[in-house]
C-alpha cells in the first residue's frame, strides 16, 4: 500500500499538476473576480516555479556532496537503479538522466577503487514490471567487458529504503565489508538515511546533480525556464519521499 501511496502523492505535489489545478479552477467558477484572481495566482505559480534563481539555490543546500575516499579501493559499488528501461517496440535499451549512476560505477571500477559492482533495483513502476538491474548487469557484461562475476545484482526491490534493505543481504552474503552508494545528487539524502536505518556503513558519491554554479546573467537569474519545472518536480518527489520515509521509520 506505501509503495502506491508515494506514487499517488508524488503526483498530487507535481508543480505542473499543481499550476494545472489552479488554471482549470479558474474555468470552472462563475464569479469573475475570483476567476481572475485565480489566472493571476497560476500565472505567478508558473513564473515562480520556472524561475532559475530559486530551484538552484534550494538545490545547492539540498544536494549531497561525495566523500568518497579516492586513496581508497572499496568491496563494492552499489549503483541504486532508476536509469535505464528497455523499448517495448524494438526492444531496445534506453538510458534515463540519471544514466550517469551506472556509467560513474563503471568508471570507479575501471579505476579499481571498487572490486564488485553492485545494482539494485527491481521495478519502481506500477505497470512495467522489467527487472532494471538484469537490463544493466547485461549491459555491462555484454558491452563493456565486465566479468560477471563482478557483477551482483538485486531484482526484488521497488523503492529506495528497498534498495538499502537488499543490498545489505548482498554485501552479507559476499563478505564485504566496505562500499560506495552511488545514486543522483538530488536523491542521495534520502538514500543514505536509508542505508543508514538499515545498519549499512558506506561512503557517498553522488552523480547527475541538478545544482549548476550560479552566474550573474539574466538566464541563471530571471528568465523562466520550463526546464526549473522539472527540478522543482524532482525536488519536491525528494522531499515528499523523506517525509514520508521518516514517517514510516524508514530513514
Amino acid at each position: 500500500m506505501f509503495f502506491y501511496l508515494s506514487k499517488i502523492l508524488t503526483f498530487l505535489i507535481s508543480p505542473t499538476v499543481l499550476i494545472l489545478c489552479v488554471m482549470i479552477l479558474a474555468l470552472i467558477v462563475k464569479k469573475t473576480d475570483q476567476r481572475r484572481k485565480l489566472f493571476i495566482l497560476s500565472l505567478g505559480m508558473l513564473l515562480f516555479f520556472s524561475n532559475p534563481l530559486i530551484i538552484n539555490q534550494l538545490l545547492n543546500y539540498w544536494e549531497s556532496k561525495s566523500n568518497m575516499n579516492t586513496l581508497k579501493v572499496y568491496d563494492a559499488g552499489i549503483i541504486l537503479s532508476g536509469f535505464m528501461s528497455r523499448n517495448k517496440e524494438d526492444g531496445s535499451l534506453s538510458f534515463g538522466e540519471s544514466a550517469d549512476r551506472l556509467t560513474e560505477g563503471l568508471i570507479q571500477y575501471r579505476k579499481g577503487r571498487i572490486k564488485k559492482i553492485i545494482i539494485s533495483g527491481g521495478s519502481g513502476s506500477l505497470l512495467n514490471d522489467t527487472r532494471e538491474s538484469r537490463l544493466a548487469k547485461a549491459f555491462l557484461i555484454e558491452n563493456c567487458g565486465v566479468p560477471d562475476s563482478v557483477v551482483l545484482i538485486d531484482t526484488v526491490s521497488r523503492n529506495t529504503y528497498e534498495n538499502a534493505v537488499e543490498s545489505k543481504k548482498i554485501m552479507i552474503a559476499g563478505g564485504l565489508k566496505s562500499a560506495i552508494m552511488i545514486t543522483s545528487a538530488w536523491h542521495m539524502r534520502r538514500a543514505e538515511g536509508c542505508f543508514k536505518k538499515v545498519g549499512l556503513d558506506v561512503d557517498i558519491h553522488p552523480t547527475d546533480g541538478m545544482y549548476h554554479s550560479q552566474e550573474f546573467s539574466p538566464s541563471d537569474l530571471i528568465i523562466p525556464n520550463t526546464r526549473n519545472i522539472v527540478r522543482w518536480e524532482n525536488l519536491m518527489h525528494e522531499v515528499a519521499g523523506t517525509i514520508i520515509y521518516k514517517l514510516q521509520g524508514y530513514n
